[in-house]
């Protein structure tokens, strides 16, 4: 259980969760008390999560539960027939399925959203998400409906429907027994959400039809329709100047640096989408590092200040304190596991398990710098030595244990400020970075002048302040 716990803080820390589904099922009919206390519990979870985050709530009742279950008996529920004003164009048949092509019209599409809503997705994996300002592509379906109506059938990937069959009449229009979407329940939702007087005449979508009797072969039909790799945030920065610049840096201190997924260097430890969000971490913007991943890829400001001008020697060092951090909290989980965690590491430990402290604590360390080198730095170009970036003079995980006595000390000092706080009220506070960075690094600065430390000297060596 522990394991699935820390894969889903992870995920959510990582940016890759866009929404969280809470579900209560039980076999009484469904009621106000618990709708009541289902909003209490979403609001409350919310705001312990990243803003960009959605909590939905559902109770499962006996209607309910008794509604999926019919819904489960069948892949397609509307099963009356439908004439959709569009043309077989190519056919292609298979073992047990047969499929034709349409170029269906944006209006014919909207009315069955309108007609039959979620019910038109039943064998689809998912529904429509809506168009919201976080729901971005399906905001850039319904604009280009709307404003490049003539481009919509190139720009868009289209529709596949899955049908008990079809038949081409002789007005050239095709008669659909039984309909679900079950690729495309965005196109088909965006432009269903247009409003009714959105014209669409010169709106087509590309749309494929398969019929099918098949249990069997349909499963797998809906399966490998759905389960396609998703293009993120972060692949169209695949070829990007930068990008290659910083890869080739990477590549002379032989390390490798992955630009995107699928190629030779996808077993790379470090890559674009991993390191994105420290980059953004250590100049003290914690909070939209916190917000995840795809925010700083789809900000040009974001992503330029996170790989603009920087060198490969900074990313390694912020990644490889990322690592470190990772590794002290798993240090700790292993003493309170144990038992023989002491109370100060218990504090520390505490505020790890919070899903925005690390971004935080990456900000504190950055501003910290300074103490800890015994020199001015700028934070856009402080990095590793050259000597120390060569992977054969210094692997990542060497790099790793170089960092942690010094995170150990930071984070012991930054445990000590927050002085028992709890933590979301920290961030409550006026620049609480700055408060705490001010704090430690005074603290940092006087101990380093009366007492010197090992591994402090040990970590100036391997760093160049600019």
């Amino acid at each position: 259980m522990s394991d699935i716990i820390t894969n889903c803080r992870n995920a959510i820390t990582s940016g890759e969760v866009e929404q969280i589904d809470l579900l209560y099922v039980h076999n009484l009919p469904e009621s106000v008390s618990v709708a009541k206390e289902l909003k209490t519990v979403s609001e409350h979870f919310g705001k312990s999560l990243p803003p960009n985050i959605v909590v939905t709530v559902r109770e499962l009742g006996l209607k309910e539960t008794e509604d999926l279950f019919t819904e489960q008996s069948s892949q397609i529920l509307i099963n009356e027939e439908i004439d959709c004003p569009a043309e077989l164009k190519f056919e292609e048949s298979g073992p047990d399925w047969d499929s034709g092509v349409l170029s269906i019209p944006g209006s014919w599409l909207r009315d069955q959203f309108l007609r039959h809503g979620d019910k038109l997705f039943s064998a689809n994996y998912r529904g429509f998400l809506g168009v919201t300002k976080r729901k971005k592509i399906n905001t850039g379906i319904k604009n280009t409906a709307e404003k490049e109506p003539n481009n919509f059938w190139a720009f868009n990937n289209g529709i596949t429907i899955l049908t008990n069959s079809y038949l081409l009449n002789k007005n050239k229009s095709t008669t659909l027994s039984g309909i679900s979407v079950i690729n495309g329940a965005q196109t088909t939702g965006s432009i269903g959400s247009l409003e009714s007087t959105a014209d669409l005449s010169k709106v087509k979508v590309l749309a494929r039809v398969i019929r099918c009797s098949n249990p069997d072969t349909i499963a797998n039909i809906i399966k490998f329709n759905n389960t396609q790799n998703k293009i993120t945030t972060w692949d169209k920065f695949s070829n990007d100047s930068i990008q290659k610049t910083i890869h080739d840096e990477f590549k002379g201190f032989g390390h490798s640096y992955s630009l995107k997924r699928g190629f030779s260097d996808n077993l790379a430890e470090i890559g674009i989408e991993n390191v994105a969000q420290p980059l953004i971490a250590i100049f003290g913007n914690f909070s939209e590092a916190n917000r995840g991943k795809n925010g700083i890829f789809e900000s040009d400001s974001l992503y330029k200040a996170a790989f603009e001008n920087i060198k490969a020697r900074h990313i390694l060092f912020v990644y490889c304190l990322n690592r470190a951090i990772d590794v002290r909290r798993i240090e700790l989980k292993s003493k309170k596991t144990s038992g023989s965690i002491i109370e100060i590491e218990e504090k520390q430990l505490n505020l790890l398990r919070y899903l925005r402290f690390k971004f935080f604590f990456i900000s504190v360390f950055g501003k910290c710098l300074e103490s800890l080198l015994g020199q001015r730095v700028d934070l856009r170009q402080v990095g590793f030595t050259p000597d120390a970036s060569e992977t054969n003079k210094k692997t990542i995980n060497d790099l790793v244990v170089d960092l942690l006595p010094v995170v150990n000390i930071v984070l012991t000092y930054t445990s000590s400020a927050i002085n028992g706080k709890e933590f979301n009220d920290i961030l409550m506070e006026e620049n609480p970075v700055e408060r705490i960075s001010n704090q430690v690094s005074s603290i940092i600065y006087a101990t380093l002048a009366s007492v010197p430390n090992q591994a402090v000297d040990n970590f100036r060596k391997i760093m160049v302040p600019d």
